[in-house]
Protein backbone atom coordinates (compact mmCIF):
# COMPACT_ATOMS: atom_id res chain seq x y z
CA UNK A 1 0.00 0.00 0.00
CA UNK A 2 0.97 3.48 -0.65
CA UNK A 3 1.96 5.88 1.46
CA UNK A 4 -0.89 8.02 0.06
CA UNK A 5 -3.36 5.21 0.78
CA UNK A 6 -2.05 4.38 4.36
CA UNK A 7 -2.91 8.36 5.04
CA UNK A 8 -6.27 8.03 3.58
CA UNK A 9 -6.92 4.66 5.69
CA UNK A 10 -5.12 6.36 8.52
CA UNK A 11 -7.33 9.99 8.25
CA UNK A 12 -10.99 7.14 7.95
CA UNK A 13 -9.79 5.43 10.79
CA UNK A 14 -9.45 8.79 12.61
CA UNK A 15 -12.70 10.05 11.68
CA UNK A 16 -14.43 6.83 12.81
CA UNK A 17 -12.59 6.95 16.30
CA UNK A 18 -14.03 10.37 16.63
CA UNK A 19 -17.90 9.74 15.55
CA UNK A 20 -17.55 6.86 17.25
CA UNK A 21 -15.98 7.61 20.83
CA UNK A 22 -15.27 11.27 21.05
CA UNK A 23 -18.51 13.03 19.85
CA UNK A 24 -20.72 11.12 22.03
CA UNK A 25 -18.42 11.87 25.25
CA UNK A 26 -18.09 15.53 24.35
CA UNK A 27 -21.99 15.58 24.19
CA UNK A 28 -22.58 14.06 27.54
CA UNK A 29 -19.87 15.77 29.28
CA UNK A 30 -21.33 19.20 27.88
CA UNK A 31 -24.84 17.73 29.12
CA UNK A 32 -23.53 17.65 32.70
CA UNK A 33 -21.86 20.97 32.38
CA UNK A 34 -18.56 19.83 32.65
CA UNK A 35 -15.65 21.92 31.05
CA UNK A 36 -12.59 19.82 30.16
CA UNK A 37 -10.56 23.16 28.79
CA UNK A 38 -10.85 26.52 30.18
CA UNK A 39 -13.09 28.29 27.43
CA UNK A 40 -11.90 31.63 28.50
CA UNK A 41 -9.55 34.18 30.70
CA UNK A 42 -9.08 32.97 33.95
CA UNK A 43 -6.60 34.61 36.75
CA UNK A 44 -4.19 31.57 37.26
CA UNK A 45 -0.33 32.14 36.48
CA UNK A 46 0.04 29.41 35.37
CA UNK A 47 -1.86 26.09 33.93
CA UNK A 48 0.47 23.53 35.67
CA UNK A 49 -0.30 21.20 38.36
CA UNK A 50 1.80 18.61 39.31
CA UNK A 51 0.32 14.46 38.44
CA UNK A 52 -1.77 12.99 41.01
CA UNK A 53 0.62 10.68 42.95
CA UNK A 54 -2.08 7.95 42.43
CA UNK A 55 -0.75 8.22 39.11
CA UNK A 56 2.61 6.59 40.30
CA UNK A 57 5.77 6.80 38.29
CA UNK A 58 5.57 7.14 34.77
CA UNK A 59 8.67 5.60 33.91
CA UNK A 60 7.46 2.22 34.72
CA UNK A 61 4.13 2.66 32.35
CA UNK A 62 4.14 0.49 29.88
CA UNK A 63 2.34 -0.08 26.83
CA UNK A 64 1.07 -3.81 27.38
CA UNK A 65 -1.07 -2.09 30.42
CA UNK A 66 -1.68 1.29 29.08
CA UNK A 67 -5.66 0.55 28.70
CA UNK A 68 -5.40 -0.62 31.94
CA UNK A 69 -3.53 2.27 33.82
CA UNK A 70 -5.83 5.19 31.80
CA UNK A 71 -8.96 3.65 32.36
CA UNK A 72 -8.02 3.59 36.47
CA UNK A 73 -6.79 7.39 36.63
CA UNK A 74 -9.90 8.30 34.53
CA UNK A 75 -12.17 6.73 36.43
CA UNK A 76 -10.63 7.95 39.89
CA UNK A 77 -10.55 11.45 38.18
CA UNK A 78 -12.63 14.78 37.60
CA UNK A 79 -13.98 13.37 34.31
CA UNK A 80 -15.10 9.60 34.77
CA UNK A 81 -16.51 9.35 31.74
CA UNK A 82 -13.34 9.52 29.76
CA UNK A 83 -12.20 5.67 31.35
CA UNK A 84 -14.23 4.17 28.78
CA UNK A 85 -11.63 5.68 26.22
CA UNK A 86 -8.97 3.77 27.65
CA UNK A 87 -9.60 0.17 25.64
CA UNK A 88 -10.18 2.05 22.37
CA UNK A 89 -7.87 4.59 22.68
CA UNK A 90 -5.01 1.74 22.99
CA UNK A 91 -6.12 -0.03 20.09
CA UNK A 92 -6.12 3.23 17.99
CA UNK A 93 -2.64 3.65 18.75
CA UNK A 94 -1.71 0.03 17.74
CA UNK A 95 -3.82 0.77 14.30
CA UNK A 96 -2.04 4.32 13.82
CA UNK A 97 1.46 3.00 14.77
CA UNK A 98 4.11 3.41 11.62
CA UNK A 99 6.67 1.36 11.13
CA UNK A 100 9.80 2.24 9.94
CA UNK A 101 11.10 0.51 6.98
CA UNK A 102 14.42 -1.54 7.26
CA UNK A 103 17.36 -0.03 5.42
CA UNK A 104 20.98 -0.81 4.77
CA UNK A 105 21.17 3.12 4.27
CA UNK A 106 21.99 5.43 6.64
CA UNK A 107 19.34 8.56 7.25
CA UNK A 108 20.12 11.57 5.94
CA UNK A 109 19.07 12.76 9.58
CA UNK A 110 22.08 10.72 11.43
CA UNK A 111 25.58 12.76 11.53
CA UNK A 112 27.81 10.11 10.26
CA UNK A 113 31.08 10.46 12.52
CA UNK A 114 34.66 8.69 11.04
Amino acid sequence: MSSTEDDVGRKRRLEKFYDRHLASLAERLAARGAELIPGGPDEAESWYEPPPERMGDLAEFEFENCAEIMRGWWSAGEFPELAELAGPLAELAVEMEVGEEESDDVSPFVYVMY
